[in-house]
Order: C-alpha cells, then structure tokens, then sequence
C-alpha cells in the first residue's frame, strides 16, 4: 500500500492549529522529538523535554505558542499540543495497513451488506444480513454474527466477537478479543436450589466515537439492550453486565465490572478495578478512585473512594486491618467512657 502523507496547511487546518512554517512539508508519520526524520511530525507539551526540541530533525512539531521561538523547523501551535498530537496520530494510525477488499478466506453470507471500501482480513466471518458501513476494517478471525451492523470508518480488532445482532456506531474501535453481544449472567433459583437460565432476548448498543479495549466483554440485554453512548472509552479487561447504560464520554480503567441494569451517567471517570453493584445509578460528572466498591447510588457528582487504606507494609496493613475489625467494640467502650465522664460532671 502507498504510504499516506498529508501536507502541514491541511494539517493545521484540519486539527485547529495555527501554521508557523512551510504549509507544502508533507507529513507521513508521528515520531518523538529524538527519533523524528524531515517527514515525521513531534510534539511537545511537557517542559521536562524542552531540552530535545532544539536539536530535532522533524518536519514540524507541535507546541505551545511560547516554545516556538526555540523550535528549529515548522510548527503547528496549539493550547494543547498532545490533544492535537493524539488526533494526528490517530490519523496516521487509521490510514495504515487499510488495504481494501476480501481476503479469500474470509466467509461472507450472500445477504451481508459489505461495501467494496471495507478491509476484510483473513478468516473473517460475516454472517445473514449484517451491514457494514463504509471503509470498515475487519481483522483476521472476527465473527460479525448475522443482523449485526458496523458504522462507517470503524476498526474492528483480530478476533473481535460482535454477536446477537448488535450495533456499532461509526469511527468506533473495538479491539482484539473483545465479545460484544454474548449472553448476560441471567439465572433464576427454583425450589430445589437449581439454577434456571432466563433467556438473553436483548442486544448491545454502541454509539460512534467509542473505543472498547481488548478481552472487555459487554453483555447483550435481557430484553432491553445494553448501552454504551457516544464517545465512551473502556479499557483492556472489563465486564460490563446486561442492560448496563453508560453516558456520553464516560472512561473506564481497566479490570473494572458493572452489574446489570445499571446506569452511568455522562462524562464519568471510573479507575482501574472498580465494581459496580446492579440496578444503581451513577450522577453525571463522577469519579470512581481505583477499587472502590459502589454498593448503592451515587445522586451527587464529585470523587468517591472507598479504599480502606493506600498501599502500606503487610505488617503495619494487618496492624491497622486488625483494629478495623475491632471498631465496633472500641467504640462501645468509648460510648461507656463517655457516659461516665458525664454522669461525674454531672455530679
């Protein structure tokens, strides 16, 4: 495949920078201040690296306003020079390896809908009437399960599950091992203490601008379908249960899990490890420090933590544990003191 080069005007133009320099460069990767060549673009936003910025061959670097003077090439100015950086790069990240067209292993039911600006890699398959939408990459072994659809320009990893007929928005990037769409953990008790499976009729929902991270697992509904608004960003390792909703732009750290039926509000910030207990609501604007443990609703935005302690040695750690576990009493006996440092100044 050609490589992808796009010049600094469409550049500046396209990402909202101002051009300091020669709008013809053209521009056909990212690179580090230390490792650009004259067709690499860098960037600089932390001060620590000002140090790179005089002596580096790029072909242009992206900066602040006030570290143009010290750049020896062009440059595109911005507020947030690693902003602009990510988008660029994500550019250049989408552009490469597209070949188009259907690799020969691949298996696509006559009914699918599959644009001929797709990539369909090797061992794909696509089933009864799924549609694809334009310029949608497809890795080696993905399963697009029959009645699913793919919205245009999304990337869809090695391996990816997207199953029961859900539905990808576009510019979405699901990444490799991912399962979209399998059955929820539905199960009812009977009398005799055995688990009766309760049908999974839903499906999954994902909206454009989502990104999805590898071996995370989103559950297809009970009846309703799961949830995942535009813009939400999940990491590698997450269990996100049926009938779960999350808002616009909510980011979620790795390792954490959502029970069913719950619902995350717009522009959220959950750390790594979080659990979520089922049918709760979380207020729009909340952060979730690492492995905090949210048993009820959150109906105020802000920051919650529920750690019992940060990291400590094991034997100050089981010291502090061991007292944890005593409070009740030590507070019974403070309650007694109390009470008696009261009745003799009553007296």
């Amino acid at each position: 495949m050609p490589e992808i080069t796009i010049n600094l005007e469409e550049l500046a133009s396209r990402y909202g920078c101002e051009l300091s320099g020669d709008p013809k460069v053209l521009i056909s990767k990212v690179s580090s201040l230390e490792e650009a060549n004259s067709s690499s673009i860098a960037f600089l936003s932390n001060d620590k690296y000002k140090s790179f910025l005089k002596d580096t061959n790029a072909g242009a670097v992206i900066l602040k306003n006030k570290d143009l003077e010290n750049c020896p090439t062009a440059a595109l100015i911005t507020d947030n020079p690693y902003l602009a950086f990510a988008k660029i790069a994500s550019y250049f990240e989408k552009s490469k390896d597209f070949e188009i067209g259907s690799h020969p292993s691949a298996v696509i039911e006559d009914s699918a809908t599959v644009p001929p600006s797709c990539s369909i890699q090797a061992g794909v398959y696509i089933g009864k009437g799924a549609k694809l939408g334009k310029s949608v990459f497809i890795g080696a072994n993905a399963v697009i399960a029959s009645k699913s659809s793919i919205g245009d320009n999304s990337w869809i990893g090695p391996g990816v599950m997207v199953l029961n007929q859900s539905t990808i928005g576009s510019r979405t990037i699901i990444n490799s091992g991912a399962v979209i769409g399998a059955d929820g953990f539905g199960f009812s008790e009977d009398e005799n203490s055995q688990w009766v499976k309760v049908p999974q009729t839903g499906s999954v929902k994902i909206g454009n601008d989502v990104e999805i991270g590898a071996n995370t697992t989103i559950d297809r509904g009970t009846m309703t379908d799961t949830q995942l608004k535009n813009g939400v960003k999940l990491d590698n390792l997450i269990q996100i249960g049926h009938n779960v909703i999350i808002g616009e732009h909510t980011a979620i750290v790795a390792n954490s899990q959502i029970a069913g039926s719950s619902v995350i509000g717009k522009h959220c910030k959950i750390s790594g490890q979080v659990s979520i207990t089922g049918h709760i609501e979380i207020a729009d604007h909340t952060t979730l420090t690492g492995r905090t443990a949210v048993m009820k609703s959150i109906k105020e935005p802000g920051v919650y933590s529920s750690n019992l302690f940060p990291h400590q040695k094991t034997s100050v750690w089981q010291k502090n544990v061991a007292i944890f576990r005593s409070l009740n009493k030590l507070k019974s006996i403070i309650s007694s003191i109390q009470k008696k440092e009261d009745n003799e100044s009553d007296t």
